[in-house]
């Protein structure tokens, strides 16, 4: 089809044209200018003579930079140019705000001379902040890898500008088990965060595969718990709750972790009367819980095991050099920094031979017995004396299992 030739056109699509081509060929770092915008084969017949073109922009910046109240600060302007912000932005000698709506308010803009230079679109996502977006698409377990593709190459083409510098748009997994429907998923995510939001407990059943590989509910009834916050961790969604038992006629209100993709049949708990859901427990009252949520919680929870963290010293197998035991051989800290961060404290090197580190870390008591089997090659437990008994008990278990007598 032959492109066609207009012999004008009409004034909003003229603004619509020139809105689009500042969004994609333009951002702070790269503002453009008149004669730059009349080279465009896509934009020259839109642009008009120069009084037009002045005129459209000034009237695009007005209708974009104000609201009810007037001219936006300069942090809610969408087109910005070097005039506009002379007369307008926040250190204008201006008295009190510019009404652009008002009559004699407007012809005293329209009729100001302004110079279009510096001219750019500001967007709404910084680069940065889309370059989050495109990870938490990638990372998210509820859309599958060509719905994935399909969101990141919609948010390149509607949020980015061609400066944008394009990432992956497909990260390559290793095989996982499909533990549950993307919608169900969906479904009991919504229906957690609306009962967060308003404050009340949900029920459900919670489940577990069995040997045909089927989820099946662990028991008869439904549990009930008050919840708190959703958190994603290892590919998979968990929440962080509180199932109020009584045990031995005593009330226990502990945090618990649960796994969404185990629940099903989700939904408020009902109240009875004329109330909406259950309230639930305030979060003083539940023991372990944090009161407001802190991204370093998986430090200290390791495999979102739930029980109190405590301080655990750990001695760590570090070489060192055998005529210098202050110079180590290699750097060998990875391990412990994939799972605590920099959250690890060193204390200092044993002064005799083999010169282990002994280091300290905070963490939940249940998760640092299995991960000091796992590293038991590198790891041993110091104190407390609980958390070391314990380890030594599982490895008592271990050789009573695989028939090992001790030497």
């Amino acid at each position: 089809m032959a492109k066609r030739k207009l012999t004008k056109a009409a004034r909003f699509e003229r603004m619509f044209k020139i809105w689009e081509y500042l969004k994609k060929n333009t951002d702070k770092e790269h503002p453009t200018t008149q004669a730059e915008m009349r080279k465009s084969s896509e934009l020259s017949e839109f642009i008009g003579n120069k009084e037009t073109f002045n005129r459209l922009i000034k009237d695009m910046a007005r209708t974009l930079n104000s609201d009810e109240y007037g001219c936006k600060p300069e942090s809610g302007w969408k087109i910005y140019f070097d005039d506009f912000k002379k007369y307008y932005g926040d250190d204008a000698d201006e008295d009190g705000e510019t009404d652009f709506d008002s009559g004699d308010a407007y012809d005293e803009f329209a009729d100001q001379t302004m110079r279009i230079s510096g001219l750019y679109y500001n967007r709404t996502f910084s680069y940065e902040e889309i370059n989050s977006i495109i990870e938490g698409i990638l990372s998210t377990k509820t859309v599958d890898t060509k719905s994935a593709e399909r969101l990141i190459n919609k948010v390149e083409q509607n949020l980015t500008t061609k400066f944008y510098k394009t990432g992956p748009k497909q990260i390559c997994k290793v095989m996982e088990p499909e533990l549950m429907d993307r919608e169900q998923m969906r479904v009991n995510l919504l229906m957690i965060q609306k009962a967060i939001d308003n404050n009340v407990q949900i029920a459900f059943r919670f489940n577990g595969y069995t040997y045909r590989k089927k989820l099946e509910p662990i028991r008869d009834g439904k549990d009930i718990v008050s919840p708190y916050y959703i958190v994603a961790s290892g590919g998979r969604y968990y929440l962080l709750a509180c199932k109020e038992v009584t045990i031995k006629g005593k009330t226990v209100k502990n945090m618990s972790i649960w796994r969404i993709d185990l629940m099903t049949d989700i939904g408020i708990a009902e109240a009875g009367g004329k109330r909406k859901g259950m309230p639930r427990i305030p979060k003083r009252e539940v023991e372990n819980l944090p009161m407001e949520w802190t991204e370093d919680f998986q430090l200290k929870h390791l495999n979102m095991s739930y029980d109190k963290p405590v301080w655990i010293t750990l001695k760590i197998k570090s070489p060192k050099q055998e005529d210098n035991p202050a110079r180590r051989i290699r750097a060998d800290y990875t391990f412990l920094h994939d799972w605590f961060g920099d959250k690890f404290k060193y204390v200092s090197t044993e002064k005799t031979a083999p010169y282990d580190d002994i280091v300290k870390v905070e963490c939940s008591p249940f998760a640092m017995i299995h991960w000091a089997l796992q590293y038991s090659d590198r790891v041993e437990v110091v104190e407390p004396e609980e958390v070391r008994n314990r380890v030594m008990e599982k490895i008592r278990n271990l050789n009573t299992k695989y028939g090992i007598t001790p030497v």
